[in-house]
Formats: structure tokens, sequence, C-alpha cells
């Protein structure tokens, strides 16, 4: 595909003098500063002027979001706000050399960036590619600033922006629905105590202890190449790994589906990355607090960034040895730990920090190995963006930047399966994609005839492959606990292979 961008424009807003600021609350900056990107694909017919009415209904939507035409600045005291000085979105028009469908089904990776605005260092807070393929389809791809706004936020200016499309005479004034509520812009209503006086201890947002020689070594040594995938699991699937969760469970306890999938892929990527059983390994998964603040409640249209953190830990040992249901309900535990006076506390303790935090498991770091980073957009509507010519028929980001981020989202089919997106490094995501979708428990004992000496040999071996071997040399028997897909033991009487 050879995607072919004209020069990038500004949609400014006209502001009275420039001086109105919006000053960013610690849940705001305890998201990374950068650019998330989108992209959304519509299938032909489209109109032949869909990119100008779609810029046209931005600059009108952009009166009402004041937030993306302005610019990341610092109030007179230093800290963090956003200036409403008008200054623009960014917006380029582009054209692809191929048609729409030959990307389907979107796989992740660097071609799909051609689709989404460059926008590394970029000064805009939003910057919007509108590409025309040569079947007649457009992909709209975005790359907003985190800082400004999380995925809930996003979706109402998406609203706001495909009514104000139809607004323009995409659709008759008969099929116009109401507009949607404009938006909130004080965020002092997540602002910390004075003084703040955090209750809990907030491992997620600790900043991480200065690494040791030996791990400094190894955080300089050259890694292999990332590789970045989605896994796609249909219905059928997803009941069965909910149904694995839950079969152990009593008394009517039981877990969601997204519970069961994340904790099902954290064992499945601890596995892969052969990590050793000592190892303490957590999942940090991005929780929306707007429905568990019960007395600070939120407004439906509150403008900012509602995301915390749910931190799960446990050793390699434990979460790949136990049952599915052991690692569901550290997740569940997790994320039910974040109720009001947890999140209230969370702000607090970001507004202790004397710099801006950072979740240990969604830093500037590339490798988060041992632990992994959870985004689900699967419970936003991104499949009803219509701005007057049909839904999407695809919509996802264009890759995941970093290993160890794992992005759950609605898949294309549109029947309910999740799209699980990765990034791990290239030998680690080969021995994924083995087993992600295999549900099974493994325990397997056998009794050969070998050698002492080669009996030993083999179990020091498989243990540098973090097998667990228990060896009785006495009886010869050797017990085998499957912690992997597939473990070989060179044996005297020939080749043992165990799947």
């Amino acid at each position: 595909m050879e995607v072919k961008r004209e020069s990038k424009r500004l949609i400014k807003t006209n502001v009275a003098d420039g001086s109105k600021e919006v000053a960013l609350s610690p849940s705001d900056l305890v998201v990374p500063r950068v650019h998330v990107e989108i992209i959304y694909a519509f299938e032909a017919p489209v109109p032949s002027d869909a990119s100008q009415m779609l810029e046209d209904a931005l600059a009108t939507t952009l009166l009402d979001y004041e937030e993306w035409a302005g610019r990341m600045s610092k109030d007179s005291d230093g800290r963090p706000v956003i200036a409403l000085n008008g200054q623009g979105a960014a917006w380029i028009d582009a054209e692809a050399n191929v048609p729409l469908r030959d990307l389907m089904p979107f796989p992740p990776g660097y071609q799909l960036l051609e689709l989404v605005p460059p926008n590394r260092g970029a000064e805009e807070l939003l910057l919007v590619q509108v590409t025309k393929f040569s079947c007649g389809g457009i992909t709209l791809g975005i790359a907003r600033h985190h800082q400004v706004a999380d995925g809930e936020s996003s979706s109402q200016f998406m609203d706001a922006w495909t009514w104000a499309v139809k607004k323009k005479g995409a659709v008759s004034d008969e099929k116009l629905p109401p507009p949607p509520p404009s938006p909130l812009h004080d965020r002092s209503l997540l602002m910390a105590s004075d003084p703040p006086q955090p209750t809990f201890e907030h491992a997620e947002y600790k900043k991480p202890a200065p690494p040791n020689p030996e791990q400094q070594q190894q955080q300089q040594a050259e890694h292999p190449p990332l590789a970045i995938k989605k896994l796609h699991f249909g219905p059928e699937l997803l009941k069965k790994i909910k149904s694995e969760a839950m079969k152990d469970l009593q008394d009517g306890a039981w877990f969601t589906t997204f519970e069961s999938l994340t904790a099902h892929l954290w064992r499945c990527i601890t596995r892969a990355r052969g990590l050793a059983g000592g190892t303490d390994t957590r999942a940090l998964v991005a929780t929306n607090g707007r429905p568990r603040l019960k007395t600070r409640k939120l407004p439906a249209n509150y403008f900012g960034n509602v995301i915390f953190h749910a931190c799960s830990q446990a050793s390699v040992d434990d979460l790949t040895g136990r049952p599915l249901s052991y690692a569901a309900g550290l997740v569940q535990t997790a994320i039910r730990r974040v109720d009001e006076e947890y999140i209230l506390s969370a702000l607090d303790f970001t507004a202790l920090q004397l710099q801006h935090p950072v979740p240990v498991a969604r830093g500037h770091r590339t490798v988060l190995s041992p632990n992994l980073s959870v985004t689900s957009w699967a419970g936003l509507p991104l499949y009803k963006t219509d701005f007057g010519w049909g839904t999407p028929l695809f919509v996802g980001p264009p890759l995941i930047p970093f290993e160890g981020l794992l992005m759950l989202l609605p898949s294309y089919t549109q029947d309910g399966a999740i799209d699980a997106s990765v990034g791990l490094f290239a030998p680690d995501m080969e021995r994924l994609e083995s087993f992600a979708f295999q549900l099974s428990e493994k325990r397997v004992s056998f009794s050969v005839s070998v050698s002492e000496e080669k009996l030993k040999q083999s179990c020091s071996e498989n243990e540098e492959e973090h097998a667990d071997f228990v060896c009785e040399l006495s009886s010869i028997i050797v017990i085998v606990t499957m912690h992997y897909d597939i473990v070989t033991m060179q044996c005297a009487t020939g080749l043992f292979l165990v799947a």
C-alpha cells in the first residue's frame, strides 16, 4: 500500500483573548503524555466530499470541545494546564492506491501507521487524517492526546462530531437525532484533597526502584524484535474460557467475560515469556472510575480522564501452576478494590508525587515484562460511529507500540467476539500463538528406563526452560508439571514429546 499525504493544515477556533485554561487533574496527569491513535474504516459508498464534510463539522464541534484546539502549557504557578488558545487541530488529506478491503482484517502493524497522522512530538492535541482508497472507501485516522481525554470522553466527542456532520446535510432533518449534551470542562471535580491524604499504598503508581547493575545490563542489552498480533476470540471460545474460570467456584460466585479473558491471557503471556518461577508479575488493568464514584458522582458529560488502575500480582509459579480461577480471582479482586475510597486515595497519592506519576506497567519504558498493561475498548460504542453514510467496517489502533501492552477490542465481526492485540518479543509471540486458544490444564506422569547421568542432564536442561521436573532416581520416575505447550526430554531410550 502506498499512501500520499497532502500538507498539514490547521483548523483553528476563534477565541476572545486566549487566556482561558483548563487545569489538569491528577487522573489526567497519571496517563502517558502520548497521542492515542485509532482508525475508522468506512466502505463505499461514501460522499465524494466526505473529507470536506468532516472538516467543516469538526470546526463546528471544536467550539464545544475547545481543548482539542488548544495546547499543553503551564499556569503562573507552573502547574500543567490546557491553554484554550484556539491554535487549532491538525488536518491531513491523503490517498491510498489500493481498495479498502485489501487491508482486512486490519492486522496491527507499522503499515497501518500510514493511515494516521504523524504525531511524534506534535504540539497539536488532535490530529486527523482522511485517506481515500481506490474503491471509494475512506479511513479516518485520529491521534488524540491522552491527557486531554480518555476513551469514554473521546466517544462523547465522536458523538458530537458525527451529529455535526449529519446536521450539515449528511441526513435529512427528519432523521436527525437530538444533539448530544455539551461537555463539562470543570476538572476540579477530580482534584486531590487539600492536603492530600492517601489511605492506600497504590503500588500501581509507585515509581520503580532504580535497577541494580545486573538489571541495568539486561535493560541495555539488545532485545529480539517486537511482534504485534491480533488474537481473535469468538463468542463460543469466550464462553469456554469463562466456564473454565468458573468451574471451581462455589456459592454463586462468578467472573465476567472480561475478568476471565484477562486472566487467561495474563497466564498465557507469562508462560510465553519464559519467566523464572519465583518472579513476581503484575497485571495492571485500566478501570473506568465513573460508575464507581458514588458520593462524588461525576456528571455524564464530564470531559477528561477518569481512568484508574487495578493491580493484580502473583508469582509466575502460582499464576501458571494454579487453575485459571486463581488468576481470574486476582483480577476480579483488584478491579473490585477500585471503589470510591480507593479512587479518592489514588488522586491524593498521585498529587503527592514530586513528578508526574507513571503507572508501573504503563510508563515510558518500551519493555514491560514481567508485567502486563491491559486496556479494554470492548465496551465503547466504536462500531456505532455513523456520520451519515453507515457504520464502520473496522475500528481499532494501527499497532501496539511496546512490549507488554494488551488491548481488548470489539471485533469487526460484530458478533460479540473480542480481538486481543498484544505486543511481545517475537520468540515469545510464537509461543503465545501456539497455546493462547488452549484451555486444558495438563499434568503428565510416566515411567522410563534411563541412565542416571542422562536423566540429571535432561532435568537440568529443562529447568532452564522453566518446566518443573521432579526426578526420583531410585525408581526412575519422572513427573512433569506442564507449564508450556510442549516439553521435550532426551532420554537414553529416545526422544519423548509431551504435548
